[in-house]
């Protein structure tokens, strides 16, 4: 391999850059591609962590769908997402560490792609395949970021993080909701689970002789935990707590979902070359109550931890046709990152330096008949979600740096996981030169990433591609307007209702700025509210009162009417960066102000 005879430093060293080119991985696999480029269906599940399977000894949880196509799969038994959501998904689509594209967070404008990012589906595309998401995207919902604008011809997902967050559809559940279908918002009928899968295989099954790739990207096990009372109740009756009952049922769902999306694979013969790949997107969320935690496969720590908990997920790879050999498990290190250079490998598409990769191809160890030499790695995770621009004081806070054996969490505690899965035992003491090597190794990957975990692009707005651009609070970053410490934006539809009814909550935020890109100097129509504009009017009238729009630090004011749904704004502004803030006061002082939740921007013309 590659890597053979390198030090675990150098080996650290050389992760800071693009690496895995096609040919060198190449020279390491057999053919084993028909004439047929293989079809890819990715299957993505949202908070469901490694003790979230039957097939792993879950004593409560029944997957037998998932049970049988690990079976039938390669098993890759140490593989680390990231912590957290959209940070699993930068790393899934770019091949690199997240940090370095710009997802540090979920919220706070931290959870959008940078631009000129090459990506999974835009590499696949180029090669001759349609490709498509169904689910979440959750790395932005503004150009450039957005799925159609990396590389997906056929959209159908949700916005935001999940169905019901703030830039969601409004008044959105888990029950018929209304997902946005290439660039337009459409209902639907049955459960979001189901909803998805079927709009998959429709789409799969009407796409002619090309080959495909599918982005099945379900929402579910992830609060809120919407579900069937009677599914639920099968999980009650075992005697778990309501929270992890509903938890389980999502996740018996969406077992039924996957087991009948495979089978029709195996009515249309397209079982054998399909490559199948199921992962979870983190460590188990337990239905938002990791108190309640029944089971954790013996490892510690859930989602948003450091810890293997939070970080080891299940990760299957089926492919009968490719000389792909099932039934197997493979224990050596793996990384989210390695999924883009494993199928392009696989699919015999060529990375090139414009395609750069953090990750290794993992066809040595999926073929059994050859002899991989599989050279210790290192693997870095962190939680990120500090607060914006405060990344340097956050070096090791939620920081893990792990090889084959040992593990360092947050910069002080090592864990020898070959003999301490659940890391109980701090062994730093013991084993002074691994802290040290590892220390020093996470402190060369920390100097060269921080500067771009830091860069945190702006939203861009006035460009052709995208006619009006939607704003919503989710993305906001510190206000000037009032110091809110480390409050959270309104990142659900939940708090948005609650602020704008007039009611405080005590750790969202009532005021933020959006940092902005315009694309085109111009004339803009800017406008503000509180709702969305497919908001009920009756929930979405203002108060009377005052709107004031702060943009390259000049404020616009104008009166509200009672009854007025928004506040419009017409503005020239410059091309270029820009930070844009509201504040939307009611004549009535005892009920508090807070920003304008959602924000429309329109270019108008050039005069």
């Amino acid at each position: 391999m590659k890597f053979a005879g390198l030090s675990a430093l150098t080996i650290a060293l050389c992760s800071l850059m693009p690496f895995l080119s096609h040919a060198a991985a190449a020279a390491h696999r057999p053919v084993i591609l028909e004439s047929t480029p293989p079809n890819i269906l990715i299957i993505l599940t949202d908070d469901q962590g490694l003790s979230d399977l039957g097939f792993y000894g879950n004593p409560s949880l029944e997957t037998p769908h998932l049970d049988a196509l690990a079976h039938e799969s390669v098993r890759l038994e140490d593989f680390l997402a990231s912590p957290t959501c959209s940070p699993t998904r930068a790393a899934l689509m770019s091949g690199q560490h997240e940090f370095k594209v710009g997802i540090t967070h979920t919220i706070s404008g931290r959870s959008l792609l940078k631009p000129g990012v090459r990506t999974l589906p835009a590499h696949f595309k180029s090669a001759g395949y349609r490709t498509a998401i169904f689910g979440k995207w959750h790395l932005g919902d503004t150009y450039p970021s957005r799925p159609q604008d990396v590389g997906f011809d056929e959209i159908f997902i949700h916005q935001g993080g999940g169905i019901g967050q703030t830039p969601d559809y409004w008044g959105n559940t888990y029950f018929d909701p209304h997902i946005f279908h290439n660039g337009t918002w459409v209902p639907t009928q049955g459960y979001c689970t189901n909803v998805f899968s079927q709009t998959a295989w429709s789409w799969i099954d009407n796409g002619g002789a090309k080959p495909w790739l599918a982005y099945l990207s379900l929402n579910t096990p992830h609060t809120p935990l919407q579900i069937d009372d009677k599914l639920a109740q099968k999980y009650l009756d075992k005697g778990l707590p309501e929270s992890q009952a509903r938890f389980y049922a999502m996740i018996d769902d969406l077992d039924r979902e996957v087991g009948e999306l495979l089978e029709k694979l195996d009515t249309k013969d397209l079982t054998d070359n399909t490559i199948v790949l199921f992962m979870g997107d983190n460590g188990s969320a337990k239905g938002g109550k990791p108190d309640e935690l029944e089971y954790n496969a013996g490892l510690r720590g859930t989602k948003a931890s450091p810890y293997q908990g939070g970080v080891r997920v299940p990760c299957f790879i089926r492919w009968p046709a490719g000389n792909i050999q099932g039934g197997r498990s493979v224990n050596e290190l793996a990384s989210i990152t390695d999924i883009f250079p494993t199928l392009a490998d696989l699919a015999d598409i060529s990375l090139t330096s414009t395609t750069p990769t953090d990750g290794r191809s993992l066809v040595p160890l999926l073929d059994d008949r050859m002899d991989a030499q599989w050279s210790d790695r290192t693997v870095v995770t962190h939680v990120g979600r500090w607060p914006n621009g405060a990344g340097a004081a956050h070096k090791h806070n939620g920081s893990a740096i792990r090889n084959e054996r040992f593990s360092l969490v947050d910069g002080s505690k090592l864990y020898d996981l070959r003999n301490d899965r659940s890391e109980q035992v701090d062994v730093s003491k013991q084993y002074p030169e691994a802290f040290q090597t590892l220390s020093q190794q996470y402190n060369h990957w920390w100097s060269a990433v921080l500067p771009l975990a830091e860069d945190v692009p702006p939203i861009t707005v006035g460009h052709p591609a995208e006619p009006i651009s939607h704003l919503n609070c989710m993305d906001w970053s510190a206000s000037s307007i009032e110091d809110q410490g480390s409050k959270y934006p309104p990142w659900h539809q939940g708090y948005v209702r609650t602020l704008a009814g007039g009611k405080a909550l005590e750790s969202i935020a009532r005021f933020g700025a959006w940092k902005l890109q315009f694309e085109r100097s111009g004339t803009y129509r800017i406008t503000l509210s509180t709702l969305p504009e497919e908001a009920p009017l009756a929930d979405a009238q203002l108060s009377a009162g005052s709107a004031e729009l702060i943009i390259n630090g000049q404020p616009h004011s104008q009166s509200i009417k009672a009854g007025d749904r928004d506040i419009q704004f017409i503005l020239y502004v410059e091309r270029g960066v820009t930070q844009l803030e509201t504040l939307i006061e009611a004549n009535d002082h005892s009920v508090p102000a807070h920003g304008a939740f959602y924000v429309r921007i329109k270019y108008l013309d050039t005069h």
